[in-house]
This record gives C-alpha cells, structure tokens and sequence, in this order.
C-alpha cells in the first residue's frame, strides 16, 4: 500500500518533537436508510464528500464507529458507490477502523462490513476472546502513529450490554501509548430526550484512561470530558429518519469529527459536511376544516421561491373540526411541492386527527378483542381513502380483521427474523389476493 506524503500538521520525532497525527470520526451514516432516490444519493453524497475532506486533510486513519450502511446486506448499488470511495481513501494510505452498528451488524459475519473486511479495505476493532468469563479485547496498533484501538460493537435491542458486563477492564487500562475505544451504544449518563427509554451503557462500564472514546449510535453531536472520559458522538452526517432530517432544518449542522493527536489528545475539530439546503413548515389545523387545510397547504406548495432547490419537510397537527383526515390531499400537495421544485418533500401528519375519529370510543370493559377490532375497524374505515368502493363495506372490515391475524402471529421456535418476515408476508399476499398476479 502506498503512503502518502506528510502533511504540515504531522511532525515525525525530529530534534525531540512529538509526533502530531490525525483521524477522523464518523458514524450512522446510514447508507441506504431512505427509499427516495434523492435521499439515498443526498446520505451517499454526504459520506463521499466527508471521505474527499479526509483525503484533503491528510488524516492519518478514520474511525467508522457503526452504521455505515443501514443494513447488514444493503442495497448493492449504493454499496458498490461507497465501497468505490473507501477504496479511493485506502490507496491514498488511509486505513478504515470499524465496529458495527446496530443496524449493520451481524452475529455470523455476514454483513456487507466482513465483506468489505474480507476485502482488506476494512480493520475491525473487536477482536477478542472470552478467558475465564471474562472478554480480552486484543489492541489494533495503526502502523503510521502507534494509536492502539480496540472496541465493542453494537446490536440491536442494546444486547451488548452484556460484553460490558464482562469485559476485562483492568488489562485495557494498563496498556500504555495512545488508546481509542471504539463504540456504538448509548451512554446512560448523556442520552439525549429522544433516547430516554432505550437500552443504554452506564458510563463507569466503559474502560478507564483511553484517551479517546470514539461513539456511536446516538444521531446528535455530543462532546464530553466529564470524569476524564473524552466521550465523542458526531452524530449522523445526513440522516436516517424524519426526525433527523427535520432536527437539520432546524440548524443543526451535520459531520463528523478530525482528532489531532501527539502522546495525548490535542484537538478534536467539527466539520460539517452540507449537502442541501432545507426547508420546514410546521401547520396547526387545530379548529380548521379539512378543506381548509388543503388549502392553506396548497398555497405555501405553490410558493416556488419558498421551496424550490429544497429538500422540505412538512409537518401537519392537530384537530381538524370538520371533515376527514383523509379528505386532504397530501400526496396532491407534494406533488405541488416537486413540481415548483423542492428536491423532496417529506410528510409528517401522524399527530393530525378529526373531530369524528377522536369521538370514537372502546365501550365495554367486558367486550371481546376482536369484537373491539371488528367495530373500531367499521367506525374508521370510511376515514380511509381507497380505490375500491368495495373495500368501504363489509368486506373491507373483513380484509383488515385478516390482516391484523397475519400480523399477529409471533415468530415460531428457532424461526429466524428473515423466515419469520417471509412468512408473513406470504400470508398477507394470500389474505390480499395477490398471490396469482404477483406470478404473473
């Protein structure tokens, strides 16, 4: 592999100078979290422009504390796109050190992060072994700077909680030199709001004395060096859910951190890494009518100056007072939206009710559950815009009871979640119908 020049913030020990290198950190970029085509390329966007920064500022490694991609086996064309770009870096002399996240990981090693492993473009950071019940994790030393690294993964439903449980501390912390711990987990101590109630790492888990804890999984930056822990979350460069995107258009800037670094931690520097340019409306329809609503919503659609070359975010509450919910037209609206120009537009209304669905009531303590399903889905489902008339009727109430069945039925015993979901979704392709025009 070729090494590239020194930069001029690198200073090799000459004439009793300490040597100054650099990483860089990211994490939950998510690739292939979105299903729209602008936002897939906008995540990929903000990676490959974070990778030429890196590439500009001559750091010595990266760090991917997890969730690069948004899942273990992602969609290959956006794989392959950044796959390309980590091979560019690498060839500069740049190796990658990596945990996985919890939506990249996976227990047999089949996730695209061993294949890019496998690849040698790639350097996990979790190898260990279990020694008396205890984990040893073993130190990745970077070949250019001598920083050692080493690192727990994360998994879903926070299940590594149990590696912290058991992990030998003591031998992590009397190891000399500059150490990284990489993670991806929350820290009890510093959840954000959002994360309240999920499954967390108690900060006095983590090993003591590394001079760098390299996070992930939390989506909003965070910097700490509360108790001498250097904690570090760069937070999601785009995003992987409205939540996230809607947290940027409200100014929060998204990218990644560059770590300069001698015998100890020097500096840790934010760079943000914009992709485009944003747009948010938050509209009460508390007390209006449906029509109403429309309306208001289309004139600020048809505002070109206001959305165009934006990627928008549309966020509807509250009780209207007549009419359906149903009865406005959201997708007409953000088709108005695209066509003066907006990138995207994303739809919020799940805080947006009506008058006539919030009167609906469970009566009857004693009643059966599906007798409750049966009438509940009868008083909603004219809320409901179909195509098929038919669906308005009984059989549409019928159709929804069946559903509801398939989605029910728990995973069986040694069932694994990709038979589990193929099952269901055989089931519900037969209660639909669709089974012959599916093999059509």
């Amino acid at each position: 592999m070729n090494r590239r020049p020194l930069g001029s913030s690198q200073i090799w020990s000459i004439l009793g100078r300490r040597y100054l290198g650099s990483f860089a950190h990211l994490s939950d970029i998510h690739i292939g979290a979105f299903r729209q085509p602008i936002l897939q390329d906008l995540a990929l966007k903000s990676f490959t422009r974070a990778m030429d920064i890196c590439i500009e500022r001559a750091v010595d490694f990266i760090i991917v504390s997890g969730d690069l991609f948004d899942s273990n086996i992602p969609d290959m064309a956006l794989a392959n796109a950044a796959v390309k770009k980590i091979r560019e870096v690498t060839k500069k002399g740049i190796p990658f050190y990596v945990v996985y996240g919890s939506h990249d990981f996976s227990p047999t090693q089949t996730s695209i992060v061993d294949l890019i492993e496998s690849a040698g473009l790639f350097k996990k950071v979790t190898y260990g072994k279990m020694i008396d019940g205890k984990l040893h994790l073993e130190f990745q030393v970077d070949d250019h700077t001598n920083a050692k690294l080493c690192g727990i993964s994360g998994r879903r439903l926070g299940i590594e909680k149990e590696y912290y449980n058991v992990l030998d501390r003591a031998s992590l912390e009397k190891e000399d030199g500059f150490k990284i711990f990489v993670m991806h987990g929350a820290v009890t101590e510093y959840k954000p709001k959002y994360a309240a109630e999920s499954e967390s790492i108690p900060l006095s888990s983590l090993p003591k004395q590394f001079a760098y804890y390299a996070g992930g999984h939390i989506h909003e930056r965070l910097l700490n060096n509360e108790y001498g822990y250097n904690l570090a979350y760069p937070g999601t460069p785009f995003g992987a859910d409205y939540r996230d995107l809607e947290i940027t258009a409200r100014g929060q800037e998204r990218g990644f951190f560059i770590v300069k670094f001698s015998t100890r931690l020097e500096k840790i520097e934010f760079v943000p890494v914009p992709v485009c340019s944003y747009g948010l409306i938050e509209h009460d329809a508390n007390g209006k009518t449906a029509a109403k609503v429309q309306e208001d919503l289309l004139k600020l659609a048809e505002e070109r100056d206001r959305v165009s070359n934006r990627l928008f975010l549309l966020r509807v509450s509250g009780e209207i007072s007549g009419g359906k919910t149903s009865e406005i037209d959201f997708q007409h609206i953000r088709r108005t939206m695209r066509d003066n120009g907006a990138l995207e537009v994303l739809l919020n209304y799940q805080k947006l009710t009506s008058k006539e669905y919030s009167a609906i009531r469970v009566a009857g303590m004693g009643e059966e559950v599906h007798k409750i399903e049966e009438r509940l889905f009868r008083e909603n489902i004219g809320t409901v815009r179909v195509s098929n008339p038919k669906l308005k009727d009984d059989s549409g109430v019928q159709l929804s009871q069946e559903l509801l069945s398939v989605l029910k039925q728990a995973k069986k015993e040694n069932e694994t979640k990709g038979s589990h979901e193929t099952r269901i979704i055989s089931a519900a392709v037969d209660a639909l119908g669709l089974k012959e025009a599916l093999s059509e």
